[in-house]
């Protein structure tokens, strides 16, 4: 697999390095990291993880507020969604891609879902996604996977989206989120089921479109 970086100017006055790595492969999996929740924690780790291992390459976004070590704020979204799309922009086009979105990372995900210059046939993995998601979760099919005990993904978000033809929902009990429970010994069994579930959503979005494992 090549490694580089896509280096970038940012609104947040410092460049921005986007991780590529390319393996050859058909389908482009997207880190969207979350607000406070960088790539390189466990839920957005393990995801690229498996994705890799199912031969995907490789876009691992890195947002300006978070090179320059700056709160973000709300009134930025749109900005933040265009540098996103301006990294989408500088590899390759791919045939099929998978959006992988945590908290935050799942709006902006939305966002380039619905941008006409985005193309592609896409599925999108939703991890701890929040309200103002809710209508890009509605328009996709992938999976949601959320915390029962999460004050920013209710039981009324949920069944907004829930049954939806094309998409998986799960709950992970009592979890918070960042889908971790009381104990760290719980917290890293939530890690093995939701690694199972990550295989799942790999599956669904490319085995059964003729992805990298049927070539």
């Amino acid at each position: 697999m090549a490694v580089s970086n896509i280096v970038m100017p940012s609104y947040w006055g410092r460049e921005v390095r986007h991780k590529y790595n390319a393996q050859g492969g058909k389908t482009l999996a997207v880190v969207f990291p979350g607000q406070n929740y960088p790539a390189d924690r466990p839920l957005l780790y393990y995801a690229a993880k498996v994705a890799a291992e199912y031969g995907c390459d490789l876009l691992v976004l890195e947002y300006g507020y978070q090179s320059a070590r700056t709160a973000f704020k709300r009134e930025e979204l749109d900005i933040l969604a265009e540098e996103c799309k301006a990294a989408l922009a500088a590899v390759p086009d791919y045939e099929h891609l998978l959006f992988i979105g945590k908290s935050l990372g799942t709006v902006l995900a939305g966002r380039l879902a619905d941008d006409p210059d985005v193309k592609g046939d896409l599925s999108q993995l939703f991890l701890t996604p929040v309200a103002d998601a809710v209508p890009a979760i509605q328009a996709s099919r992938g999976t949601v996977i959320y915390g029962g005990a999460d004050p920013l993904f209710t039981e009324q978000h949920a069944a907004a989206v829930r049954d939806l033809p094309g998409l998986r929902v799960y709950c992970i009990d009592e979890a918070n989120h960042s889908l971790e429970v009381g104990s760290t010994g719980e917290s890293l069994a939530v890690l093995l089921v939701l690694n199972n579930f990550y295989h799942e959503f790999f599956v669904d979005a490319l085995i059964s479109r003729g992805g990298p494992e049927t070539e």
